[in-house]
């Protein structure tokens, strides 16, 4: 068995990871260096789950685990008419790590097992080039996405990005809750997003903004950074004092700024599920993991992880051996379909003005703790997310699971207790 792996994203590099455990033979092609990528422009702040963290100790690859490189808290407000709070505290916490530090050292451990790493334009010919040497090509990313597999319209709501986003690393800003994600909620302008980031440079912050295309913010997040970095801070902080004042008042003026120039990510994604094979050749085919097949938008920071879990789905079933035909791309297919409907139904009912059922469930848990920590369970688990927010029915069921039970008054358990204690005394005599 030969495998191409075109993208070395994190979707191909736990791909092609698993693949040398399980004793099969892989290429991973990527567009730049590990030093380029190191040296290069912010990729995006991902935040990687639990579930994401297990499979990395699979794969022997958990190198980050210092408290400066986790986010041990998450906290949820929502902004006007009816303020909501509420903490949403992930177990175990998330591991919070520039891709610019994690995907080299992934690269690098991958070529020191004795994988290939070839660096190449990944695009539609180089799949093809791929197929004639390998028994499966799947793609993970790169141009080549867009040029094989064409947008599926049943699954694929949005035709235009719903956010205009504007995420940096930033110094002077202060926490809250220490070690926490914060996330801001403006219903109609967007949110806002601050958390803990492991960098080059050591513990900076992420500070994101989200707008609502046409709203208030989104004149904020078109603004170029390079022409005059003070106009652009101080606009930044403007968004903040008028959306956000309770973070805002936590931002040093004097020390606050871009980390580095490179530390900027600004523009908009188009959410999008693509079709996940095509054919290459008469016998070989092209499959889709990762972005190319999925892209969601960041707002519920489930792109890397949904990844990840694709690409172990899918070397489980590589491994169960050929043929990489039509018909094991349309069951690989099936056998991730679950897990990612859930999360692109998830992220897509977040773009839209929070449901009833959601602002019930953020009610709930601004009054019980409990319902709280049943929610950023579910974070790590599509599956249970959506079907706890997908319609009333299912909300209120979730709620009566999740909610703190009453105790006991004290008076009745001193009853009991003495009620017990005499019975058996009778019975003693």
């Amino acid at each position: 068995m030969r495998i191409g792996i075109m993208g070395d994203g994190i979707s191909g590099l736990h791909l092609a990871l698993r693949l040398q455990q399980l004793g099969i033979d892989a290429t991973l092609f990527g567009a730049r260096s590990p030093e380029a990528v190191r040296n290069g422009r912010a990729l995006n702040f991902v935040v990687r789950s639990g579930s994401t963290r297990r499979r990395e100790a699979l794969l022997g690859v958990d190198h980050w685990t210092s408290p400066d490189t986790l986010a041990e808290a998450r906290t949820v407000v929502v902004h006007g008419p009816e303020p909501l709070s509420f903490r949403a505290d992930p177990h175990p916490a998330y591991s919070v790590v520039d891709f610019r530090l994690y995907l080299p050292a992934l690269v690098e451990t991958y070529i020191a097992r004795g994988g290939r790493h070839v660096v190449t334009d990944l695009t539609a010919r180089t799949a093809h080039d791929a197929a004639c040497d390998h028994d499966l090509v799947v793609v993970a990313g790169g141009r080549a996405a867009g040029e094989l597999f064409p947008r599926d319209p049943g699954r694929s709501p949005f035709d235009a990005p719903q956010r205009i986003l504007c995420g940096g690393l930033y110094r002077g800003v202060g926490e809250a809750v220490p070690r926490a994600i914060e996330f801001h909620v403006m219903p109609g302008v967007g949110e806002v997003l601050r958390m803990p980031f492991h960098c080059a440079d050591g513990r900076v912050d992420v500070l994101g903004l989200e707008a609502v295309p046409g709203g208030p913010l989104e004149p904020v997040c078109r603004i170029p950074y390079d022409a005059d970095p003070a106009r652009f801070h101080s606009a930044v902080l403007d968004a903040l004092h008028r959306h956000v004042p309770d973070l805002r008042e936590r931002v040093d003026e004097r020390a606050f700024r871009l980390n580095r120039p490179t530390d900027l990510v600004q523009g908009g994604i188009v959410p999008v599920v693509r079709r996940a094979w095509r054919a290459l050749t008469d016998d070989t085919y092209a499959f889709a993991v990762g972005d190319a097949w999925i892209v969601n938008d960041p707002i519920t920071a489930q792109g890397a992880n949904l990844g990840s879990h694709c690409a172990l789905e899918t070397a489980e079933a590589i491994a169960a051996g050929p043929p990489y035909d039509e018909a094991f791309c349309r069951a690989t297919e099936e056998r991730m379909r679950p897990y990612a409907d859930s999360v692109v139904r998830w992220t897509a009912d977040f773009l839209r003005p929070p449901s009833p059922q959601l602002l019930d469930i953020f009610r709930a848990a601004d009054a019980d703790p409990a319902v709280g920590a049943a929610f950023a369970a579910n974070f790590d688990d599509p599956p249970a997310m959506w079907h706890s927010i997908a319609d009333p029915e299912h909300t209120a069921a979730f709620l009566a699971g999740a909610r703190s039970r009453p105790a006991a008054p004290a008076s009745s358990t001193v009853a009991v207790a003495a009620t017990g204690s005499q019975g058996h005394s009778r019975g003693q005599t």
